[in-house]
C-alpha cells in the first residue's frame, strides 16, 4: 500500500492541503508553485477576481500547452489530461465548497 502525506501548498495567497504518495511532496510543491504563477499571470492579465474563473483559463493553457497546440501525442497523454482535469475539478470543488 502507498503511503499518503499531505502537503499544504499555497495558490493565490489561499492554502490547500492536498494529499499526494509519500516520497513526491517536492514535486507536488513544484506544480503548485508552476500553477500559481500562470494563475497570477492570467488574473493580472484580465483584471478577474473570479477564482473559479482564473483557475479555468490555467488549466486550458496548461492544457493547450501539454498537448501541442492542439495535437495529441499517444494515449499516455490523453490519460495524464484526464488525470490533470479530475484534480482541477476536485480542486474547484473545494474552493466553491471553502465559500
Amino acid at each position: 500500500m502507498t503511503e499518503i502525506a499531505t502537503v499544504r501548498v499555497q495558490i493565490l495567497d489561499r492554502d490547500y492541503p492536498v494529499a499526494c504518495p509519500a516520497g513526491q511532496e517536492a514535486e507536488l510543491e513544484a506544480a503548485a508553485e508552476f500553477v500559481d504563477t500562470r494563475m497570477r499571470e492570467i488574473k493580472s492579465k484580465t483584471g478577474s477576481g473570479s477564482l473559479d474563473r482564473i483557475a479555468v483559463m490555467a488549466a486550458l493553457n496548461i492544457a493547450h500547452e501539454l498537448l501541442g497546440g492542439g495535437q495529441h501525442k499517444d494515449a499516455s497523454v490523453d490519460a495524464d489530461i484526464q488525470r490533470m482535469a479530475e484534480r482541477i475539478s476536485t480542486t474547484l470543488e473545494r474552493l466553491q465548497e471553502s465559500h
